[in-house]
C-alpha cells in the first residue's frame, strides 16, 4: 500500500492485529480506536485538573490511562476478549465518577454514555448479544442515575458546568463521527474486495467471463453511440489439452497464468481482456480499426510464440495462440453478433493450421 497521510491511523487501528484476524478485523479496530480515545480523554482530564492543582484527581485519570495503555499491550498479546470488556467498564466508571463527583450532573458529562452504547454495537459481534445488550442496559441505568442524582460537582461552578456541557456534546459528536467513519471505511474495503473477487479470474488475474462481457457491452455501446471503430477478439491457446495431458494440470495453470500476463502487456491501456472460459480469452479494442487490431493481435501472437514457459522441474513448454477478430459495423444490432463473428474467425484460424490471426468481415 502506498504511503499516505492516514498511515498513522492505519497503524493505530491495526496495532496488535495479526494477519489471520480478517473475520474480526472491524471489531478489533474499534477496540483499538476506543483505547486511543480513552487515552486522549484521560490526558485532557489530567491537564484540566492539574491546572486546578487537584492532583489526586489527576492521579485518578492517570490510573485509567495506564489501564488503557495496558489494554494495548493485552491486545498485542492476543487477549482481545479481555480488552473488549475492559474498555466499556473503564469508560463507565470514569463517566460516573466524573459526572457525579468531579463535574456535577449539570455538566451533562454523563451523555458520554452514548459513546459506550455505540461501542457496544460496534465492538461486540451479533452473536455476543448478552455482552452487547448488557453494556447498553447498564449504560442506560447509570445515565438515568446521573441524571437524577442530586450531587453537585466538587470542582466546577455553574458557569463551568455549562461550558463542560457544550464540550461534552462536541466530544461525543466527534467520537461517534470517528467510530462511524472507521466502520464505514472498513465496510467499503470489504465491499471493494468482494467486488474484485466477483469480477476477477483467480488463476490469471484477468477479468472473469462476467466482467469481460460487461466490459464488452459498455465498449460496444460507446462505439455505436460515438460512431467509433471497435474490434472484438477471441484468443485460444493451441493444443492446451495436450499440455495438460503431457505436463500435468499444474503446468497448464502455469501456462495460463504466464500467457495471460503476456497478452495483457501487448494491449493498450484502454483495451479490455478477460478469461472467457478454459484456455479461451476475449479482448475488446475500442477506437481501433480492424486493420490496426490485426497488426496488434499478430504482434501479440508472435510474442506468445516466442515465450517459453519453464516449469519448476525445468521443463520448457512452447505455446502458441490462435486469434479470431471481428469489428462492429453500423448494421450491428447486438454485441453478441460481433462475438459470434470473432468465434467463427477463430474456428477458421484453428482449421487452417493454428498460430494465426484471422478477421471475419460482417455479412449483412
Amino acid at each position: 500500500m502506498p504511503p499516505s497521510k492516514n498511515n498513522w491511523l492505519e497503524k493505530l487501528l491495526n496495532f496488535g492485529i495479526s494477519e489471520g484476524s480478517a473475520n474480526n478485523l472491524n471489531y478489533k479496530q474499534v477496540v483499538n480506536l476506543a483505547l486511543a480515545l480513552l487515552c486522549v480523554t484521560d490526558a485532557g482530564m489530567m491537564l484540566v485538573f492539574a491546572l486546578q492543582q487537584a492532583y489526586w484527581v489527576v492521579g485518578f485519570y492517570a490510573i485509567f490511562m495506564v489501564i488503557s495503555l495496558f489494554g494495548f499491550y493485552l491486545h498485542s498479546r492476543h487477549y482481545f476478549s479481555l480488552v473488549k470488556l475492559i474498555v466499556p467498564f473503564s469508560t463507565i466508571v470514569q463517566i460516573v465518577v466524573t459526572s457525579l463527583y468531579f463535574f456535577g450532573p449539570g455538566s451533562d458529562f454523563h451523555w458520554l454514555f452514548v459513546t459506550v452504547a455505540a461501542y457496544a454495537f460496534t465492538a461486540f459481534r451479533p452473536d455476543e448479544k448478552i455482552m452487547r445488550h448488557g453494556v447498553v442496559l447498564l449504560s442506560v441505568m447509570l445515565f438515568t442515575a446521573c441524571e437524577v442524582f442530586p450531587v453537585e460537582g466538587v470542582h466546577m461552578s455553574n458557569a463551568d458546568q455549562r461550558l463542560t456541557a457544550v464540550l461534552t456534546f462536541l466530544w461525543t459528536l466527534f467520537t461517534l463521527a470517528v467510530v462511524i467513519n472507521v466502520v464505514i471505511a472498513r465496510l467499503r474495503k470489504v465491499n471493494d474486495y468482494l467486488r474484485v473477487l466477483a469480477e476477477k479470474d483467480e488463476l490469471t488475474g484477468l477479468a472473469n467471463r462476467r466482467k469481460v462481457l460487461a466490459n464488452a457491452v459498455i465498449m460496444y455501446t460507446e462505439a455505436m453511440h460515438y460512431h467509433q471503430p471497435c474490434v472484438f477478439a477471441i484468443l485460444d491457446l493451441d493444443h492446451f489439452k495436450r499440455i495438460n495431458d503431457t505436463f500435468g494440470h499444474d503446468a497448464g495453470d502455469l501456462v495460463l497464468s504466464e500467457i495471460s500476463g503476456v497478452m495483457q502487456s501487448c494491449l493498450n491501456k484502454g483495451d479490455a481482456i478477460g478469461r472467457y472460459g478454459g484456455e479461451e480469452f476475449v479482448a475488446i479494442m475500442g477506437n481501433t480499426t480492424l486493420t490496426e487490431a490485426q497488426q496488434k493481435m499478430d504482434s501479440l501472437r508472435e510474442t506468445v510464440e516466442n515465450t517459453y514457459i519453464t516449469t519448476e522441474k525445468g521443463i520448457v513448454i512452447p505455446v502458441t495462440v490462435s486469434i479470431g477478430l471481428a469489428a462492429i459495423s453500423s448494421q450491428t444490432k447486438r454485441y453478441e453478433d460481433v462475438l459470434t463473428l470473432a468465434d467463427t474467425a477463430l474456428y477458421q484460424a484453428k482449421k487452417t493450421g493454428r498460430n494465426r490471426v484471422i478477421a471475419q468481415q460482417p455479412t449483412f
